[in-house]
């Protein structure tokens, strides 16, 4: 049995939880009572948040993975009606193909006001949206992602 230190990641409170687990699933998930933002409480769907990977047996009362938990990308082509599976790397491209077009399209490399002349380089098409529960690396990161797409954040 061990025990993680970890983040909710319903909303954007950021309440502190310790998830215990044994024999790589998460077996239970508790408030974290050393945190300033939650001091130890969990609202309900925090609290519930060890079922997003197992769930409680009825036959032996122990925790199982949860049989309808994805492990895989499901796609649905446009204006298709059925899910797909797809493995990660071509997902991953195809989001990143999806990204660069997205960027490319609609970038504005100037203002329209033609006396000025000013050169903007920005990409009006993708946008960055942050959260108070955003740590200093989050951010960092997500800056890093922003800046060269040229998007406004």
């Amino acid at each position: 049995m061990s025990e993680a230190i970890s983040v909710c990641g319903y909303c954007s409170v950021g309440c502190s939880m310790i998830v215990g687990s044994q024999d790589g699933y998460v077996t239970y998930v508790q408030g974290n009572p050393d945190s300033p933002i939650n001091k130890g409480s969990l609202c309900s769907k925090g609290s519930a948040a060890a079922q997003l990977s197992t769930i409680v047996s009825s036959d032996t009362g122990s925790r199982i993975p949860n049989p309808k938990r994805l492990t895989s990308v499901k796609y649905r082509a446009p204006y298709s009606t059925d899910w797909v599976n797809m493995d990660y790397a071509t997902a991953i491209r195809m989001i990143a193909q999806r990204v660069r077009s997205t960027r490319i399209q609609p970038l504005l490399t100037k203002v329209s006001n033609p006396e000025t002349g000013l050169t903007v380089n920005r990409c009006e098409g993708i946008a960055s949206v942050g959260a108070a529960a955003f740590n200093n690396e989050a951010c960092y990161l997500i800056t890093k992602l922003a800046r060269p797409l040229h998007c406004l954040s």
